[in-house]
């Protein structure tokens, strides 16, 4: 099975320095600390001959959906294990006076060591522990949804409120999207917000959800040479008409010829929900929604998927179509090389 590797590695020292790239948190670059201490506090619920260390582990290779670890703390000395659960979290009760840790966990990793740590009496010190590693994973950047745009047909003309919901935020939109956008469906096509008169709505956005929805195992492969002719048949099978067709290609197809070869894979109706949700009052007879996926890859690239069974615009009563796309950046762990 192929499968594309949606993971940057970067390596890191046992101090936590990143080297080749800086870690991105809250648009502002830090240096993980492998031991860190945030506060330290009194606490009411403590008498004067104990206090307490509360533990939080910071170790970004915890969001690679792997099992939780187990634990292994030294407290000057004494050693203690136990599974950390989703919390995330270890408090420990000790005696006033000072302290130093060493923490390992399970696997390949280094270990981690504090300062010597005074710790007051009734007093609840917390801290950070940020494991170091052989490898850091680093997200995807966000994906461009790129210019998704929704066709109106109806016999008559009609009052419609729609809604859309991306999984990311709008980069753009037009007309402006106001919480929904409010207007008029016209028999003659397109639709009336504001008085002003649009052939379809339009908008931006970006996302973290598109790079898992990829699936090189399915859609079909398409030379440079091709691309206007696979563009106009499948869109063609699928339904289009003559003005979404002719969208589609411009906007698409002279992207997708600046590469010697393409994966293409279309995601349809519930599958673009996982994409953004879009809800329309009073409720169409028939909603067509489209999105391609497209990954530029080299001429060597050996691809081969099994071919997609495609879905068809249904247009009698008031009908929508929807329209978008995203390009995908080349990994070569999508396929195998000549």
């Amino acid at each position: 099975m192929i499968k594309r590797s949606s993971l940057l590695l970067v390596f890191i020292s046992v101090t936590g320095i990143v080297f080749g790239k800086q870690l991105e948190r809250d648009d502002e670059w830090f240096l993980p600390q492998p031991f860190r201490i945030v506060s330290s506090e009194p606490n009411a619920a403590l008498d004067q001959n104990h206090a307490q260390f509360e533990l939080t582990f910071e170790n970004y290779l915890l969001n690679i959906r792997e099992a939780l670890p187990e634990i292994e703390l030294s407290c000057n000395g004494v050693i203690q294990r136990f599974q950390l659960d989703s919390t995330l979290m270890h408090t420990l009760t000790v005696s006033p006076g000072k302290y130093q840790f060493k923490i390992k966990r399970n696997g390949n990793y280094g270990e981690v060591l504090s300062d010597s740590i005074t710790i007051l009496p009734a007093h609840l010190t917390k801290a950070e522990v940020q494991f170091p590693a052989m490898f850091m994973v680093v997200p995807d950047p966000p994906v461009t949804v790129c210019k998704p745009v929704i066709y109106f047909h109806s016999p008559k003309n009609l009052s419609v409120n729609i809604e859309l919901t991306p999984k990311g935020k709008f980069t753009f939109t037009y007309p402006v999207y106001e919480n929904g956008w409010k207007g008029t469906v016209e028999a003659e096509g397109g639709i009336t917000v504001n008085k002003q008169h649009y052939p379809y709505l339009f908008w931006e956005a970006n996302s973290n959800e598109i790079n898992s929805l990829v699936n090189y195992n399915e859609g079909f492969v398409v030379s440079k040479e091709n691309v206007t002719a696979f563009l106009e048949e499948k869109l063609t099978e699928m339904g289009l008409n003559d003005q979404e067709r002719t969208d589609f290609i411009t906007f698409w197809g002279p992207r997708m010829v600046g590469s010697e070869k393409n994966h293409v894979q279309f995601l349809f109706n519930e599958e673009y929900d996982d994409i953004a949700a879009l809800s329309i009052t009073p409720k169409p007879d028939h909603t067509f929604r489209l999105y391609m996926l497209w990954t530029p890859m080299p001429e060597s690239t050996i691809v081969k998927p099994t071919p997609q069974k495609l879905s068809t615009v249904k247009r009698d009563g008031f009908s929508v179509v929807e329209w978008g796309g995203s390009e995908l950046k080349y990994n070569e762990t999508v396929a195998d090389h000549e």
